[in-house]
């Protein structure tokens, strides 16, 4: 270089690069390119004299630059090339957005190949998309997942080889080529499929028919079904194009824009309705296009100042309907706009009532349980209820069908019918209904409506969810009351005592019902209330004397019943290692041989002229006559009556009692039974005695125990009743054994009526 300080290359490297600053790697002030380096660093770094830098330009620092012998138009053979991006400008070179490739090149080398979870994770197997997305995909996304094992991959890249060698493409783009289909099969594993869908090709960012092709040879890719388009005949000497079917416009619904309703369509903005009314024409005049009068919506077709959403929402409401701003949204349909409001003014039937937005659905389960309050619909006359639903009308016809055909009377026919016609007309008859929501509703208005019927009624249809607090003995929910309102040591003392009288304790033995318990709470429970009155706050501080101080509050029967009450009590609780000893042992009671009453002839007179059907004086004759217990009464069924035989059989535990008919009992008897028939011909209870409850119960419940107050008019009771019986036949016959043929009572009992009848025969000599 004769007289020039700077030589040729650097002088054209000023004026194709004209902007100066200080290089990036030796940090020395010169003329830079885009990459900001300088033509030495720029030099060094293509002959791969500085790797350490390219991979990591921050932490490596500041470098020197190396002294080279270059000559002018005669690069070295081993530099790096460079990557044009952009349109050639004509000469020998690229424009301004030439980037280094080399330099992408040597950092990708550099940097380790990793499996980047956050790109492309894959799913289960198997799993549907909830929104199927189009993804993003780039060479940087390849880069990120060099290193995750794909299923398949090796096969492809077999089946790359065989295409490059059917095609002729070079070992570059094959690499390309690797890269676009790990993209596809990361994309098939992020969807959890099996193959490649064909649509995921439309994401490659390159080579989409190779890849295709070779997905298709390896049996990779799901081929897309929708019909294609007709091929047409090629053409000699034209190239033949292979189109991709472009994808068909599915119906989505949206909301129109004019009206506002709802409906499917493919590419329209607003329904078939608006856009006829948009175009009709009135007369000779066009619709015009302006502002709404009544929704005050701009830029709306218009007739009478009104737009067709307004003039649909009049026409169904009355003129009262433009005063209103808001206009119901509703499901587009082909039907046109009114053209005229004449016939609004019009009186117009009643609009249809709604169905209730509180139906059960099937299968959807409750998030909070909580209680129904139906004090607001329980007022409300039927033409006031929400409209009944097609399975709601079904379900009301059946209950009518099985009240005419079992012959319901008609006052718990008509509460029934009410009751299910409320519950199904607010939530439904699709799902099981929970008997809470049963009970809830008979509890505020027990006068207007009746659960005990529509429970049974829907539990025999399996559309009732039963209630476990309902379903408890009523007796066992009594004593939890009661024992929740004493102290809590005495409550957890006699809840111990529960559970063994139960048969739950330690020592095995048969429990007792919740009614027998109760019988006993009954005994215990005015004692209990003497006990804290004085202070005691356990069990444990009772004594002996307290025990003989509580039995001294009676006299007869009633103490006798405390002293086997409190024995029962302390020994449960001796057992169960609750108490430390028992004040009750050693304590004895004497006997108590205390003669039935006797009732005067007087007042026995005219005992059945109070009877007022058949029911009652089949009852009375039962108890006056042949001396049975409320049990064994309840528990008669209509197998054991044989009025061919003349003969009632009375099944006890254990034993069984035959009672031979007279002609009265006969009589009565014979009249029930034709009564019975009469107003239940199908009940399927098997008891003889039944009443208009048990008589639709599925349960096959006998009667309750309110039957005994049929006798208060008589001014007697039933026990007494029957112990006068048995006295009177004691009177007239003084053997006991045949007190015990004819009542099937046992030899104590026996015993105790002849010695009240014949005292004297049973009286002790003195000594």
């Amino acid at each position: 270089m004769l007289g020039q300080t700077v030589c040729q290359g650097c002088a054209e490297w000023r004026k194709k690069h004209p902007e100066q600053g200080v290089c990036l790697r030796c940090r020395h002030a010169g003329y830079l390119n885009s990459d900001s380096l300088c033509r030495a660093c720029l030099h060094a770094v293509r002959l791969d004299a500085d790797a350490a830098w390219v991979t990591d330009p921050d932490g490596a620092g500041p470098r020197s630059r190396q002294l080279m012998l270059l000559y002018y138009g005669l690069a070295p053979t081993h530099a790096q090339p460079l990557k044009k991006y952009g349109r050639r400008t004509g000469r020998t070179g690229v424009d301004q957005r030439e980037r280094l490739h080399w330099v992408e090149h040597i950092r990708a080398a550099a940097a380790p190949t990793r499996d980047d979870p956050a790109v492309l994770p894959p799913t289960v197997p198997g799993q549907l998309p909830l929104f199927p997305v189009r993804r993003m995909l780039s060479i940087d996304v390849c880069r990120r997942i060099l290193q995750r094992p794909l299923t398949g991959y090796a096969d492809v890249v077999e089946h790359t080889a065989a295409f490059a060698a059917e095609t002729g493409i070079s070992k570059p783009m094959q690499r390309k080529l690797h890269e676009m289909l790990r993209l596809a099969l990361a994309v098939r594993d992020a969807d959890g499929d099996d193959l490649v869908d064909e649509l995921v090709l439309d994401d490659i960012p390159n080579y989409i028919r190779s890849v295709r092709a070779v997905l298709l040879r390896a049996g990779m890719l799901r081929v897309w079904e929708e019909p294609r388009e007709p091929q047409r005949p090629h053409r000699p000497g034209k190239l033949r194009t292979v189109r991709r079917p472009r994808p068909r416009h599915t119906m989505t619904p949206r909301s129109c824009q004019q009206c506002g309703c709802w409906f499917a369509t493919k590419l329209r903005v607003i329904c078939e309705p608006c856009s006829s009314f948009s175009f009709r024409k009135r007369g000779k005049v066009p619709v015009s296009t302006g502002t709404c009068e009544r929704c005050h919506r701009v830029d709306l077709p218009l007739a009478d100042g009104h737009c067709r959403g307004c003039r649909w929402h009049m026409a169904n409401h009355g003129q009262g309907g433009v005063a209103r701003f808001g206009t119901q949204l509703w499901f587009g349909s082909p039907v046109p706009a009114p053209t005229s409001l004449r016939g609004s003014d019009v009186a117009r039937p009643a609009p249809r009532r709604p169905v209730s937005e509180y139906l059960a659905v099937p299968g959807q389960e409750r998030l909070f349980e909580l209680r129904r309050d139906w004090r607001p619909v329980a007022t409300l006359e039927r033409q006031a209820l929400p409209t009944l639903t097609d399975s709601a009308q079904r379900l009301l016809a059946d209950l009518d069908s099985v009240m005419k055909q079992e012959m319901w009377s008609k006052v718990p026919a008509t509460k029934t019918r009410r009751t299910l016609l409320v519950l199904v007309s607010w939530l439904g008859a699709d799902a099981p209904l929970l008997e809470s929501d049963i009970r809830a509703l008979v509890d505020k208005r027990p006068l207007k409506f009746s659960g005990r019927r529509v429970t049974q009624f829907l539990e025999a249809r399996g559309l009732l969810v039963p209630d476990p607090e309902f379903r408890r003995d009523a007796h066992q929910r009594r004593l939890e009351a009661e024992l929740a309102a004493l102290p809590a040591t005495i409550a957890q003392e006699l809840s111990v005592w529960i559970k063994v009288v139960r048969g739950e304790g330690k020592w095995e033995h048969s429990g007792r019902t919740f009614r027998s318990v109760f019988r006993y709470w009954h005994v215990l429970d005015p004692i209990l209330t003497m006990w804290l009155a004085d202070g005691v706050e356990s069990l444990r501080e009772i004594t002996r004397d307290d025990v003989k101080k509580a039995i001294a509050t009676r006299k007869g029967t009633p103490a006798r019943s405390i002293h086997i009450v409190l024995r029962n009590v302390f020994r449960a609780l001796r057992q169960e290692r609750v108490i430390f000893r028992d004040p009750t042992r050693g304590l004895v009671f004497a006997g108590i041989n205390v003669p039935p009453p006797s009732v005067p002839s007087d007042r026995l007179a005219g005992v059945l002229s109070h009877a007022r059907d058949d029911f009652q004086r089949f009852v009375m004759v039962l108890v006056c006559v042949h001396a049975l217990n409320g049990t064994d009464i309840r528990r008669l069924l209509l197998t054991d009556l044989d009025l061919s035989r003349e003969r009632l059989v009375v099944r006890r535990l254990g034993k069984r009692h035959i009672i031979y008919l007279d002609e009265l009992t006969y009589r009565c008897a014979s009249a029930w039974i034709r009564e019975r028939h009469r107003r239940w011909p199908v009940t399927s209870n098997p008891h003889l005695l039944i009443n208009r409850w048990t008589a639709v119960d599925t349960t096959h419940s006998p009667i309750g125990t309110t039957f005994s107050n049929l006798f208060r008019p008589t001014g007697l009771t039933m026990t007494t009743l029957r112990q006068d019986r048995i006295r009177d036949e004691a009177f007239e016959v003084d053997d006991p054994l045949h007190l015990m043929r004819l009542f099937g009572i046992s030899s104590h009992t026996a015993m105790r009526y002849i010695t009240a009848a014949h005292p004297e025969r049973t009286a002790k000599l003195p000594r």
